[in-house]
């Protein structure tokens, strides 16, 4: 272990002007990478607070939601993502939020001395080797919460368990599902449980969006796109508007930094969420370049499309949020990432491809009773699958 997390070391140092400029110009569309704030972002003034809690992004962020307002008092919040960030520290503005330095021990060491917490709730699995060793060798209790392994994930760590499994040994892993825990188990964690996806607490009523729509019929959101997705959302726009002339189509890309492109590329006029609050009656297209919003429109939605499950490369986002206020849910073929979510509430959505989504679209908008039993099988469904908040901290500080 000693010798493969020198090697890490020396070899992550090595690339790190490389990985960090990689990051800056990878991240331009989705909000930015500040290279000075790895390195100043450090904790201060954070006495009495115990348990610290890590979410790679906004996604995890918004889906940690509720063990976060249950430990707001004690915790403090770490992100991988400044967007993620940024995210955190708008929902919770009391609780201190910090981006996690660059995976090098003397910075480890130093930014983890400076929590001074006792324990680490690291959501879903994201595994940063420097961190978790610095945490082990400073008495930090780990805890994957809601811990998810995917197949690619479990073949990689598998690849560095030379790496990894003195980590995984001292950790404590709180698995979504069963296969997730088996899958722990395989890769060295001793102790394991199953408490179930925090996704299914974390989607609420959602915050009403004030914006001025009329009396448009249907509107069709598409919630976190990605490239492809757009141009597939104006083709079903363009037909669907010949049967329906009111239709309103709200593309919400999953990266706002290429919100103003997609008006050159979608067929009609578009107008985006930060030039108007007001939709006026010859727009095809409402474009939402803020973040943050996504909820609240699929609260006015007729139907919510799923982005990222037309996009192979993806694997889908989360179904789960239109379905709290009742909206019918189609999703795409690809959705690897949320495999699971979608397998408990398969029978409240409706499955489509690329082909065929303007039918499965059209049958919804045609068929009032219909539409309205897949929304509320929706919203039932989810009240049944809570609590996993509750098993997460009888865990943790039992």
């Amino acid at each position: 272990m000693r010798c493969g997390l020198f090697l890490y070391n020396f070899l992550y140092s090595f690339s790190l002007p490389v990985l960090l400029t990689a990051a800056k110009i990878i991240s331009k569309k989705r909000g930015g990478f500040s290279v000075k704030r790895r390195f100043s972002s450090f904790p201060s003034n954070i006495d009495g607070r115990d348990t610290w809690i890590h979410c790679a992004s906004i996604g995890e962020v918004n889906s940690a939601r509720p063990l976060i307002e249950r430990l707001r008092d004690r915790a403090v919040v770490t992100t991988f993502t400044d967007y993620g960030a940024d995210r955190a520290s708008k929902i919770f503005p009391d609780v201190p939020v910090h981006v996690i330095p660059p995976d090098v021990k003397p910075f480890t060491d130093y930014f983890v001395k400076r929590l001074g917490v006792k324990k680490l709730l690291i959501y879903e699995t994201e595994v940063w080797p420097s961190l978790l060793t610095s945490a082990l060798e400073q008495g930090v209790e780990i805890y994957f919460v809601s811990g998810k392994i995917t197949e690619r994930s479990f073949s990689l760590y598998k690849r560095f368990s030379f790496l990894l499994s003195d980590i995984f040994r001292s950790s404590v892993f709180l698995a979504r599902t069963q296969e997730d825990a088996e899958k722990a188990q395989k890769l060295g964690f001793f102790d394991v449980k199953v408490v179930g996806d925090l996704k299914f607490d974390s989607v609420r009523a959602p915050e009403p969006v004030e914006v001025s729509i009329g009396s448009r019929y249907p509107i069709v959101v598409w919630g976190s796109t990605h490239e492809g997705e757009e141009e597939l959302a104006g083709e079903v726009h363009r037909k669907l508007k010949k049967l329906f002339p009111e239709i309103l189509t709200v593309v919400v890309p999953r990266h706002i930094g290429r919100a103003e492109n997609l008006i050159s590329l979608l067929p009609g006029r578009s107008v985006l969420r930060t030039q108007s609050a007001k939709v006026p009656s010859d727009v095809d297209f409402y474009i939402v370049d803020t973040v943050g919003e996504l909820p609240g429109f699929y609260s006015i939605a007729d139907v919510a499309v799923i982005g990222g499950t037309f996009n192979e490369r993806i694997g889908g986002h989360n179904p789960l949020e239109p379905m709290v206020s009742a909206i019918p849910v189609i999703v795409g073929p690809y959705y690897s990432h949320f495999r699971d979510v979608i397998s408990k509430v398969k029978e409240c959505i409706i499955f489509a491809s690329s082909e065929n989504l303007f039918d499965k679209i059209s049958l919804l908008l045609n068929n009032d009773e219909f539409r309205y039993r897949i929304g509320l099988c929706g919203k039932k469904l989810l009240e049944r699958e809570k609590g996993v908040t509750e098993r997460i901290l009888k865990e943790v500080f039992a």
